[in-house]
C-alpha cells in the first residue's frame, strides 16, 4: 500500500506542481520585465535574474501504528486504537537564480536588434500591433517618432500602413537570395496593389520597374547611412531603447511629476504600450508591481497593450538567452518551503 502511495503521490506532483511553477515563473519574469520598463521610466538602474534551475525534492513517509493494553483493562477501556496508518508528503523546491551582468549583457542589450531577430518577431504582428513600430528606427530616412526626440512627420507610420498592408495581402514577402541575403519581394499585385506598391516606393525613394506588375526584388539591408534608391535599409534599435520608448507610455503619478521623481515627456500620442498607474492594486491586470507607493500595471482588458508588451518580453527573452553564463557569474539558491 506504501509503494502504490508512493507512486500515486509522484504523478500528482508532477501534475500538479509543474504547472504551479511554470506560472509562477511566468508571472514574474512578466513582473521583472515590468519593472525594468518602469525603473527606466524614473531614470534608475535595474537589474535582472534569470531562472537557471528548479529542483523539487519529494518525500514520502508511511507509518502504521497499533496499540495494545497491558493490565487490568479498567486502565484502557475504550481509549485504545487497534491499528493506525498514516502517510505523510512533503515537497521542497529549490530554485536558483543567475544575475545577468557583466561585459556580454551590457552588449545583448546596447547591440541593435539582427536581422535574422527583427523578421521573426514580425511574424507576431497582429491588426492592432505592428512589430516593425517596435523594431524599426529608421527606413530609408523615415524616422520612427516612437525613437526621435524631435517632432516627426506621418511619413513612417505611412511606411509601416503600407507594409503591413501588402503583407497581408499576399503582396510582399521576406526572401533571401542565393548567396543568403535578405530581399523585399514585391509581387502579384496587379490587382488592386499597384497605386500602395508606388507609394511605398516612392515613400523609400526608391526607382523600380513596374511595368506589367512584374515582381520586383530590393535588397532589404540592416544599415545606416544615406538612404539608397535600389534597397530597403532599416536601422533596428537595442533592446535598451526599445525598452526606454515602451517607457514613455508609462502614465506617473502627477504628485511624482510634481516631485521631480520622474521628469515629463512627449509623444503620447506614439506611446508603444500603455502602463497606467493606480494606488490602489489593480483587480484584472495582466502584470502589475509596486513602485514608490503606487501600482503600474497592464490592464487585462487593453488587448493592445497586452499583446505588445508579448512581443517586448520575447525581444528581451530572445536577447537575454545569448548571455550564456561565465565561469564567474554567482549562482543564488533560494530553498521554498511548501
Amino acid at each position: 500500500m506504501a509503494a502504490q502511495g508512493c507512486a500515486f503521490v509522484g504523478s500528482t506532483s508532477l501534475s500538479n506542481g509543474r504547472s504551479t511553477y511554470n506560472a509562477v515563473i511566468n508571472q514574474t519574469e512578466n513582473e521583472q520585465i515590468l519593472s525594468t520598463i518602469i525603473s527606466r521610466r524614473y531614470d534608475e538602474t535595474f537589474g535582472m535574474l534569470a531562472v537557471a534551475s528548479v529542483t523539487a525534492s519529494l518525500r514520502v513517509s508511511a507509518t502504521v501504528g497499533a496499540n495494545v493494553g497491558i493490565g487490568s483493562n479498567s486502565g484502557y477501556a475504550g481509549n485504545l486504537v487497534p491499528l493506525s496508518a498514516g502517510v505523510a508528503y512533503e515537497e521542497n523546491p529549490t530554485i536558483s537564480y543567475v544575475p545577468l551582468r557583466g561585459e556580454q549583457f551590457i552588449e545583448r542589450m546596447l547591440a541593435p536588434v539582427s536581422a535574422e531577430q527583427m523578421l521573426l518577431l514580425t511574424r507576431m504582428s497582429t491588426s492592432e500591433v505592428e512589430v516593425l513600430r517596435f523594431l524599426v528606427r529608421r527606413a530609408n530616412g523615415l524616422v520612427n517618432p516612437a525613437y526621435s526626440s524631435r517632432p516627426a512627420g506621418e511619413g513612417f507610420d505611412r511606411f509601416v500602413d503600407l507594409y503591413a498592408e501588402l503583407r497581408e495581402s499576399g503582396s510582399l514577402d521576406i526572401v533571401q537570395s542565393g548567396e543568403g541575403q535578405f530581399e523585399v519581394l514585391l509581387h502579384d499585385y496587379a490587382d488592386g496593389g499597384s497605386r500602395r506598391v508606388e507609394e511605398l516606393l516612392r515613400m523609400l525613394g526608391v526607382r523600380a520597374d513596374q511595368e506589367k506588375g512584374a515582381p520586383i526584388r530590393l535588397p532589404l539591408r540592416f544599415l545606416v547611412g544615406a538612404p539608397r534608391a535600389d534597397s530597403l535599409d532599416l536601422e533596428t534599435p537595442s533592446a535598451l531603447e526599445v525598452i526606454e520608448a515602451a517607457a514613455e507610455g508609462v502614465e506617473v503619478p502627477e504628485a511624482h511629476l510634481s516631485e521631480g521623481l520622474a521628469r515629463s515627456v512627449a509623444g503620447a500620442d506614439h506611446e508603444l504600450i500603455a502602463i497606467r498607474s493606480s494606488q490602489r492594486e489593480p483587480d484584472g491586470a495582466l502584470v502589475a508591481v509596486k513602485h514608490k507607493g503606487w501600482w503600474f500595471f497592464v490592464d487585462g482588458r487593453d488587448t493592445r497593450s497586452k499583446q505588445a508588451f508579448m512581443i517586448l518580453r520575447t525581444l528581451i527573452g530572445m536577447r537575454l538567452d545569448e548571455v550564456p553564463p561565465g565561469p564567474a557569474v554567482p549562482v543564488l539558491t533560494v530553498p521554498v518551503s511548501r
